[in-house]
């Protein structure tokens, strides 16, 4: 039994400073990000988790002196973990966009009938008054030509 002792208190006082002496060190920031991105009725969500840290230890002498000089040696972390990357489509905003531009074809449809009628309402007017300043001519024409009593017809031959 004091051998058994005599060995542990040894190996507490040879081993124990020499644990003692290192402190880990471990500094670490998680981020999550979430990015949601709409097209139309696309939507991409994606989750990114990015850890940035240092991992290390401070490391002193094995010595008992005190007020001793430490060193820190770390690493530098930098992960980016992809948590969520889905794509979903949602239907009933295609339906609704679908439906829209059915409207749109619809109203541009109506809109070239309206107009073709109006076109062809404008032309026969247009060919209506024609019509009427060609009688007005004539009849103009006809009151410019008639010849009082006594006098004689015109020739329509060209003079010199």
């Amino acid at each position: 039994m004091k051998n058994f002792t005599l060995t542990l208190f040894f190996i507490v006082l040879i081993i124990g400073p020499s644990l003692a002496q290192e402190n880990k060190t471990i500094t670490e920031v998680k981020t999550v990000k979430r990015i949601v991105t709409k097209e139309g009725s696309k939507v991409t969500v994606q989750e990114v988790e990015t850890i940035e840290g240092q991992k290390g230890a401070v490391v002193v002498a094995d010595d008992e002196e005190e007020n001793q000089v430490f060193a820190e040696k770390s690493d530098t972390i930098n992960q980016k973990n992809v948590l969520v990357d889905e794509t979903n489509v949602d239907e009933n905003n295609e339906a609704l966009i679908a439906e829209r531009k059915r409207q749109q074809e619809e109203e541009l449809k109506k809109s070239k009938e309206e107009a073709m009628a109006r076109a062809a309402a404008q032309k026969k007017l247009l060919a209506q008054k024609e019509k009427e300043r060609q009688e007005a001519l004539k009849a103009n024409r006809k009151r410019l030509e008639r010849r009082g009593k006594g006098v004689g017809k015109l020739d329509r031959k060209k003079r010199n």
